[in-house]
């Protein structure tokens, strides 16, 4: 499966990279088909709020997000993968998710329609911890941009637990 994954941790051999790529090795065994990036290596500048995106389905800024978008465009899933720091993404995933505004079209529509979504996230407390900010960030950034969420990970001190998308 074509897969794209987005690892906002800057530690290459850390949990949350070490869980993303298993995760990845599920979906596309040979891994020929999947994209790694770890977000903190792109250039991608915030949101500056001009509302370009609104006209156009493109951002004004030049900079990296633009061939992510189309990375995540042209794959069958993504995995977004991130620490948990203040009980929420990195700020280095925010701001990449601040920045797909442009594949919301309104009304409800997305280019990102029923993209297939694996969330992970890794932190140093239990797993049910945060559970509120999860469900927050499923709900009203994932689900409004349109992505089919499969499955969300969370890897805490107490181990590892899966937890179905609906």
């Amino acid at each position: 499966m074509k897969t794209l994954v987005l690892i906002g941790s800057n530690r290459k051999q850390g949990a949350t990279a070490t869980e993303a790529l298993a995760q990845a090795r599920e979906l596309d065994p040979t891994g020929q088909d999947t994209i790694v990036h770890f977000v903190h290596e792109m250039k991608v500048a915030c949101c500056c709020g001009c509302e370009f995106c609104r006209k156009e389905p493109a951002c004004s800024q030049k900079d990296d997000m633009a061939g992510l978008i189309q990375e995540m465009l042209d794959s069958e899933a993504v995995i977004i993968a991130s620490p948990v720091y203040f009980g929420a993404l990195s700020g280095q995933l925010k701001t990449v998710c601040d920045r797909l505004y442009p594949v919301y079209r309104g009304g409800g529509k997305s280019l990102l329609a029923g993209k297939k979504l694996y969330l992970v996230y890794t932190q140093h407390s239990p797993c049910d911890t945060y559970a509120d900010v999860r469900k927050t960030a499923e709900d009203y950034l994932f689900r409004f941009l349109g992505f089919q969420l499969v499955q969300t990970t969370v890897v805490g001190k107490d181990g590892k637990r899966y937890y179905a998308g609906t």
